[in-house]
């Protein structure tokens, strides 16, 4: 065994080992002796999987940005993906493929309109020009930005101020899904003036 092997075992085991061959049965006679990691009880793993997989938990990673975006509690956030996960709680758009989700914001933001915007996958939303400031931020699926061409994943924000224009086009691996505290609305090509509280 070399000078460097020696000096990487314990003391005990430098003055047993005698040879490179000693030291890897030594090894690997400990390495027999270790538990095998334990898999969790499976009734564990089925509990861990269903809780995350509840609509009020299911964006609970984001609570923190959404908190601070529309100014509500962890409960209240909770329960909005709770209301979100019902068919009869989304709007239609005036924006085809696109549906809305109105909510009342915090007191913070309660002079914007605030809500959640669901695209369908691989759907363009036409270019609009924002008639205030505008705050996204991305929970589900993604899209890509026009003209900056930037894209934009799960967790990220985008923001725009007013009198600013662009386009976006949902990425088609899963519908897109956002949350939105806007002033004002936008004015959206060939649409006219609209704002997540009027589809």
């Amino acid at each position: 065994m070399n000078k460097r092997h020696l000096s990487e075992l314990p003391e005990l085991l430098r003055e047993a080992a005698l040879d490179d061959r000693d030291a890897t049965a030594l090894g690997e006679a400990l390495s027999a002796l270790a538990e095998p990691p334990k898999a969790p009880p499976q009734l564990l793993r089925e509990r861990l999987l269903a809780t995350v997989a509840r609509p009020r938990l299911r964006f609970a990673p984001l609570f923190g940005a959404l908190s601070e975006l529309f100014d509500l509690s962890d409960t209240d956030l909770a329960a909005l993906f709770e209301r979100a996960a019902l068919p009869e709680a989304w709007v239609p758009s005036a924006v085809p493929g696109t549906q809305l989700l109105h909510l009342a914001g915090g007191p913070r933001v309660a002079a914007a309109d605030n809500g959640l915007v669901r695209v369908e996958a691989g759907a363009r939303f036409p270019r609009h020009r924002h008639l205030g400031h505008e705050r996204v931020l991305v929970l589900e699926g993604g899209y890509r930005d026009e003209p900056s061409g930037a894209l934009y994943l799960p967790g990220d924000w985008h923001e725009m101020p007013a009198d600013t224009s662009h386009s976006y086009t949902a990425l088609r691996e899963r519908p897109l899904l956002l949350a939105v505290s806007l002033i004002a609305g936008v004015e959206v090509e060939g649409l006219g003036a609209l704002s997540p509280r009027a589809p």
